[in-house]
């Protein structure tokens, strides 16, 4: 063949007569400039303009995995590359939830050091009324355990006084200790009742052989559940998920590992009957925190009734001991323990969707120890909508928001690890410095909150909060550490003191309100 027929057969192959153009290499050629006749001959190659050579050597270059997709047609293609991506983008985020997990696991173990240590300073900044710094108090209690050290007993003197700090973080100081067994009791709360229950349930009392069995045996059948739960939810397997919703959906094992059934009780099952109610515009609902049963968490809510002149509704968070409790707080709050607080979380959510929709003007929640985790994570879910412009249209989250500002929020010895007070009325966080419970969250160290890390990748945040830190105190438990100290001159800045406290001087009128410190 000639070279005018390979030329020929190069412009026919490159397309460009059917475009009414000048073939490529006569353009290539102008633009170029004079070439040498064997310079030309190589560009007018059959070879180069081959399309079969030309499939041949893109499969070579996009490799074996590439080469199904070329006798595809294009839909075709474009779909598998499409599922391609998509297995890939499953598969990070899947990598990335499991290493957040593990750093979340990690930097948890790191907290506890942190929260024992800070624990441990207490003595120090009690000794001193609260009038020292976070920072001496640390660093006084460096130098008692360097001196132990130096003389020989580090390990005793670290780990008794832990122990001794952890306790006394839960039930008060030794002085308290002394004044609550030998000291008078206290009385019954004062509640106004309208009309009491003429028979009231009484619970079946069990047998003293299985009372006996279940104290024994239950402490290690609720440790192996959360074992159980934490690796579940580490790995993140639907293991757990078959436990079901209530004890009747659940197995006899499930049962035996998993009895936390929590209620929302009114006002008729929290009083034992109908209570005056001179603030009908307004509803109150306490949630309980650890070592309370359902018993305890009503008294309270008859102290708060005494206290601030408002009835309270009761949400029930179930108790197991002050171990396991612990346990649930430390790794409940930063989700390494799914089934932890998911229960009494959904409850509060689903009751304040259906409160808020009523004609109160406000809701007010006291939160205590692991219901502050409950109450941060339901208020986080509220934000989560309002800001999601995805899911919800601008109606709707005004609408959310509009309910949101409703509500008022305490937390007392706030444990939960976020906590936004951006869209509600108020919020106060009000904690003893000597609550091991508190340490968790509101009052860990500030320069350290950034190393605890939760399995979204955040440290322990409270924003939008009027924080209220009562320096000398010690306990957690809600109303002998809490309340009954606010009659004593304690957390005095704190609007439940100055607005509703019934015993206060001073107390504010009805329209007045305390303002809102950011921080």
């Amino acid at each position: 063949r000639t070279n005018k027929e390979g030329k020929i057969k190069s412009q026919k192959s490159d397309g460009s007569l059917l475009l009414g153009q000048a073939p490529m290499s006569e353009r290539a050629s102008r633009e170029r400039g004079p070439q040498t006749r064997g310079s030309e001959r190589r560009r007018s190659s059959p070879v180069a303009s081959h399309p079969q050579r030309n499939r041949d050597k893109q499969t070579t270059l996009l490799g074996k995995a590439s080469a199904p997709l070329l006798g595809q047609s294009s839909p075709a293609r474009e779909d598998t590359i499409v599922k391609l991506s998509a297995s890939k983008i499953m598969m990070l985020t899947l990598i990335k939830s499991r290493l957040q997990r593990a750093t979340s696991l990690f930097t948890s173990i790191i907290g506890a050091g942190i929260v024992i240590g800070g624990i441990s300073t207490q003595p120090v900044m009690s000794l001193f009324r609260g009038s020292i710094s976070s920072t001496t108090a640390w660093t006084i209690s460096l130098g008692a355990f360097y001196y132990a050290n130096h003389v020989g007993l580090p390990s005793s003197y670290l780990i008794g006084s832990s122990l001794a700090c952890a306790a006394f973080g839960v039930v008060g100081s030794p002085l308290f200790l002394m004044k609550s067994i030998f000291g008078p009791k206290q009385p019954e709360p004062m509640v106004k009742m309208v009309k009491p229950n003429e028979a009231p349930v009484k619970p079946k009392k069990k047998s003293w052989v299985a009372t006996i069995f279940k104290a024994i045996t239950r402490p290690f059948l609720r440790l192996i559940f959360l074992v159980l739960a934490i690796l579940d939810t580490v790995i993140h397997s639907s293991f757990l998920d078959k436990r079901g919703g209530t004890k009747a959906d659940r197995s006899w094992f499930w049962n035996q590992l998993y009895e936390k059934d929590e209620a929302y009780y009114n006002y008729e099952e929290v009083y034992g009957g109908e209570v005056q109610n001179d603030h009908p515009e307004e509803l109150w609902i306490h949630i309980n925190g650890i070592l309370n049963d359902a018993d305890a968490a009503k008294d309270t809510c008859k102290v708060i009734y005494e206290m601030f002149g408002r009835p309270c509704k009761l949400l029930h968070n179930p108790t197991d001991g002050p171990i396991l409790d612990l346990l649930e707080c430390f790794v409940g709050k930063t989700g390494l323990l799914r089934l932890g607080c998911t229960g009494p979380r959904k409850l509060l959510r689903n009751i304040l969707r259906e409160e808020m929709k009523k004609d109160y003007k406000k809701i007010v929640l006291i939160a205590h120890s692991q219901g502050t985790i409950i109450t941060g994570n339901v208020i986080a879910d509220f934000n989560d909508m309002i800001e999601d412009e995805e899911m919800y249209s601008a109606e709707e989250r005004g609408d959310i928001q509009q309910n949101v500002s409703k509500l008022e929020v305490y937390l007392l010895a706030g444990a939960a690890h976020y906590v936004s007070g951006k869209y509600v009325s108020h919020l106060e966080c009000l904690s003893n410095r000597g609550d091991v419970v508190a340490v968790l969250g509101h009052i860990f160290p500030n320069n350290l909150k950034g190393i605890w890390r939760n399995t979204r990748g955040n440290g322990i945040r409270y924003e939008h909060c009027k924080d209220l830190v009562e320096y000398s105190n010690w306990g957690h438990t809600c109303t002998d550490h809490y309340f009954a100290p606010m009659e004593k001159g304690s957390f005095s800045e704190s609007k439940l003191v100055t607005d509703y406290w019934l015993k206060n001087p001073e107390r504010k009128s009805e329209t007045e309100t305390s303002p809102l410190v950011s921080k």
